[in-house]
Order: C-alpha cells, then sequence, then structure tokens
C-alpha cells in the first residue's frame, strides 16, 4: 500500500519554462492589482513553483512554514468534520498573508500590508485562484512528450558526449 505522501511524490506535477511563464505573468498582474508585496504559488510540500514581488526575508522559509501551516490546519479541519479549510488568513499588525488551496495539490500564498483591505484581498485571490487552476489543470493534464520541446534536444546526449570525448578523450 502506497502512503498518501508516496501517492503525491508519485503524481508530482512537471512544469515546463511555458507553464512557468503563464503562471508568472497572472501572479504578476494580481501584485499590481491588489498592491500585495508577494504572491507565491507553492506545492503542499513546501517546494516553491513561482514567486512575484517583494518580500523582505527567504521566501522558501515561507514556503516550507506555510506547508506546514496548513498541513496543520487540514488536521483541525477533520477535527471539526470538514475534509480541510481551502482559505486561511493571518493578519498582523503592519503584514497579513493569505492562502488558498488551489486544487488539490497547490497553494496560492499572498503577503501584502495591513492598510490594505482583507476583503479585497481574498475577492482578487478567488479571481487569480480561477486562473491558477486552468494553468495548472493544463500542466497536470498534459502527456509528458508534448512538453518535450521545451526540454533537452534530441541530440543531445550525443553532443553532450561529444563535448565530453573533446575534452577528456575517450575514456
Amino acid at each position: 500500500m502506497v502512503s498518501d505522501n508516496d501517492a503525491l511524490r508519485l503524481r508530482r506535477l512537471v512544469f515546463y519554462a511555458s507553464d512557468i511563464d503563464r503562471i508568472n505573468a497572472v501572479l504578476l498582474g494580481f501584485v499590481k492589482k491588489a498592491n500585495a508585496q508577494s504572491a507565491l504559488v507553492i506545492d503542499k510540500e513546501g517546494h516553491m513553483v513561482a514567486r512575484q514581488g517583494f518580500f523582505k526575508q527567504d521566501s522558501s522559509t515561507l514556503a516550507a512554514l506555510v506547508s506546514g501551516s496548513f498541513a496543520s490546519t487540514r488536521e483541525v479541519a477533520r477535527l471539526l468534520g470538514e475534509p480541510e479549510f481551502r482559505v486561511l488568513f493571518h493578519q498582523g499588525q503592519g503584514q497579513s498573508i493569505h492562502i488558498t488551496l488551489i486544487g488539490e495539490r497547490t497553494l496560492l500564498v499572498t503577503v501584502f500590508a495591513g492598510n490594505i483591505k482583507a476583503g479585497m484581498i481574498q475577492v482578487l485571490c478567488k479571481e487569480l485562484s480561477a486562473q491558477l487552476e486552468v494553468i495548472l489543470s493544463d500542466a497536470q493534464t498534459r502527456k509528458p512528450q508534448e512538453g518535450a520541446n521545451e526540454g533537452l534536444g534530441k541530440n543531445f546526449s550525443d553532443e553532450m558526449k561529444n563535448q565530453l570525448d573533446s575534452l577528456f578523450g575517450n575514456l
């Protein structure tokens, strides 16, 4: 039997440059429209997918901590009879954070100043989530060979072998 974590690893999404470009474009538009400090797309394990905006601290650390917080909150939801909470909000004096579950495996993390209305962020995050869900769904349903032209060239192995041979001789 495969554990939930192992199953998630087996189903991990593969993103091509065009996917990241699409994600970054909608994130950048959102950051400008919402006047947010930053917006991150991470997976539930805390791996960074994309980010836009400015964050003073290490965004990788933020991604890992948000992921852990979301996992903990999922257990709280189950105790209350909910499958999980899809939106989390933490309000601070100077900064706040809004976390939205997109699909089943991805989180949108928005960091914004305390002077920005939380209701406006929530509405804009809902719009952004719908846009991101389309992009992530496209990536998830794409057959592996559909993005192959964005990877290494067909002759990469031969070219690499030739380059190594020219540097180090035939080993």
